[in-house]
């Protein structure tokens, strides 16, 4: 009987305690209550960890939804301001294109009449060089002429020359003449009758050479005369025959100036000819400008229709955040509850299910402190719990609390630390939305320090709990009990 009944106080200790235990037929009742106990907290554990895990997605959700509702918010308010601004552009582009094609119009005109007066200008240059090849032959032939001229003046100054000799031989006989008359006479003189018929010859002759010396003499003066209008006529043929060949030159000049205008003219005409073409093509290019902004302004009031939907979105995204923070709310009472419940020893977690929930944490906050580290490198914000007390230590954290000596020292000391490292998310978003990037870098690189004190807390406690479960010790559960 004593066997029996230590058997049976074995038996209900193990139940007391729900620890394992020795199944003895003889106490069959003991062990179908010590395995649905077992059953039960193993069910609990379950439990338990779900429920974690679901407050964990569900803050995580609620931060997402509300982070995304704000965002959404904000975009909805950046398209409405940019659709308003492009829908403001848009009039004034239809308004200016309009004015554009209008004074388009105008210069479509004045290119058509640039053309028309282009061409008259060169049917004038064209005239004008033709007149100027005319008057050049003039020119050239009346050049030649006066050279002639010139030539011919010389042959009569020449023949002046021959007859002033002439007119100078012609007196000095009539000089000759004439002394010999007079000695004639004197010598009829002398001889008396006999020579007074030779006398009056004489005399005769005499007077005939006067007579020729009188015409001589006029001739000489009329030959003069002629000789010098004819030097006269030589100079004013020279003149004429400079001015004439300088009239020429520039004849020549303003020839290749026509001709260079001619040219000048022909690249204008040209450059119109481009121009019109061009204008055809801005023509062209402008009624399409009209058609892509009547697209634009329809694009726009659809636009207006999307944003209105986009907020009814929005609105409804920001209305599932109350539910779903009261399912939060819900989802960290029953954590809470289920924390107080582990002390007891019918439902105390099994140490490996607290290993795995800080192995969790310690992937979350990895993750937390790379997306800080995008935050800082990028200067973009980011969806990050700023709140520990939700985050994946957070809920954890604040709903159990563990009674082993070896793992509340450390276990009370994350409490700082996890808020302190929070914090410097906290100060990233506000450095971002007040334009302080030369702080990012600084915020960063101290929440990366405080995360290697954080991680060596995490990692001694996974080994202090880790030897624990060698020694079959829970870290909810009293140390004298467990020694008992």
């Amino acid at each position: 009987m004593k066997i029996r009944k230590k058997s049976f106080d074995t038996a209900l200790d193990a139940v007391s305690r729900l620890v394992e235990m020795e199944y003895v037929p003889q106490n069959q009742e003991l062990n179908d209550i010590h395995q649905r106990l077992m059953k039960g907290r193993s069910a609990f554990e379950q439990a338990a960890t779900k429920t974690m895990d679901a407050v964990i997605r569900m803050s995580a959700m609620d931060l997402t939804l509300e982070t995304n509702a704000d965002v959404i918010e904000q975009i909805n308010a950046s398209m409405g301001a940019a659709v308003d601004n492009i829908s403001g552009s848009a009039g004034s582009t239809a308004r200016i294109a309009s004015e554009v094609s209008k004074a388009h119009e105008n210069l479509t005109s004045t290119i058509i009449e640039v053309s028309d007066e282009s061409g008259r200008i060169m049917e004038d240059i064209r005239s004008c060089e033709s007149e100027l090849t005319s008057i050049s032959g003039l020119s050239s032939s009346a050049i030649s002429t006066a050279e002639g001229m010139k030539s011919d003046i010389g042959g009569l100054i020449e023949t002046v020359r021959n007859m002033t000799e002439a007119i100078a031989a012609i007196n000095s006989i009539s000089a000759q003449t004439n002394l010999l008359a007079l000695n004639a006479s004197i010598e009829a003189a002398r001889a008396g009758d006999a020579g007074r018929g030779f006398s009056v010859v004489a005399e005769e002759i005499r007077s005939l050479a006067e007579e020729a010396k009188s015409l001589t003499g006029r001739m000489g003066t009329f030959v003069a005369e002629i000789q010098e209008a004819s030097r006269k006529s030589s100079d004013s043929v020279d003149t004429t025959v400079t001015e004439l060949e300088r009239i020429n030159d520039n004849i020549q000049n303003v020839w290749k100036i026509t001709g260079q205008n001619r040219k000048g003219m022909d690249h204008i005409a040209d450059s119109v000819s481009s121009l019109a073409a061009v204008s055809e093509e801005i023509s062209s290019n402008m009624h399409e400008l009209d058609n892509q902004m009547q697209n634009i302004n329809g694009e726009c009031l659809d636009l207006r229709g999307n944003m209105d939907s986009l907020a009814a979105s929005s609105s409804a995204i920001a209305a599932l955040v109350a539910p779903s923070k009261i399912i939060e709310k819900h989802l960290e009472e029953s954590t809470r509850i289920m924390g107080a419940m582990v002390q007891d020893a019918f439902y105390m977690l099994d140490n490996k299910v607290i290993l795995n929930c800080l192995n969790s944490a310690v992937d979350a906050h990895h993750s937390w402190l790379n997306t800080l580290a995008e935050m800082a490198q990028t200067g973009s914000l980011k969806v990050l719990q700023t709140d520990c007390t939700k985050c994946g230590l957070g809920h954890f954290y604040y709903a159990l609390r563990p009674v082993n000596p070896q793992i509340t020292g450390i276990w009370n000391g994350l409490e700082t630390k996890h808020k302190t490292f929070h914090s410097y998310g906290t100060q990233m978003i506000r450095a971002i939305q007040s334009g302080h990037g030369d702080e990012l870098q600084r915020i960063y690189q101290e929440a990366e320090v405080c995360s290697k004190g954080l991680i060596a807390d995490f990692e001694s406690m996974i080994q202090e709990i880790t030897l624990l479960s060698k020694d079959g010790i829970r870290i909810f559960e009293q140390v004298a009990a467990a020694q008992q």
